[in-house]
């Protein structure tokens, strides 16, 4: 499952506290996502979301890069964030 991603996970590719992610989570600013052993399912396809809600409080800076996590290439759909997800690419066993 390279397109789904812990708390944890997000805010070690974008460099922060943990609790700032899971924050955005418990307070509404984004929709809960699914969970697996307990853990937040966070699609890589949120990613970019993420980034915009941590830049608009201020906890991101504007001018930060953010890498696609490990496995996805950028895309080029969004210039916010170059974690975007690979929809309907085919995984290589």
């Amino acid at each position: 499952m390279a397109g789904i991603h812990s708390t944890r996970e997000v805010a070690d590719l974008l460099g922060i506290e943990t609790w700032r992610v899971r924050r955005l989570f418990e307070d509404g600013t984004l929709p809960e996502p699914g969970r697996f052993a307990g853990k937040r399912a966070i699609e890589a396809a949120i990613i970019p979301r993420i980034v915009d809600a941590l830049r608009a409080r201020g906890w991101l800076p504007a001018d930060q890069e953010v890498s696609p996590p490990a496995g996805q290439e950028a895309s080029q759909e969004s210039p916010r964030c170059a974690a975007n997800d690979r929809r309907g690419a085919d995984v290589a066993d």
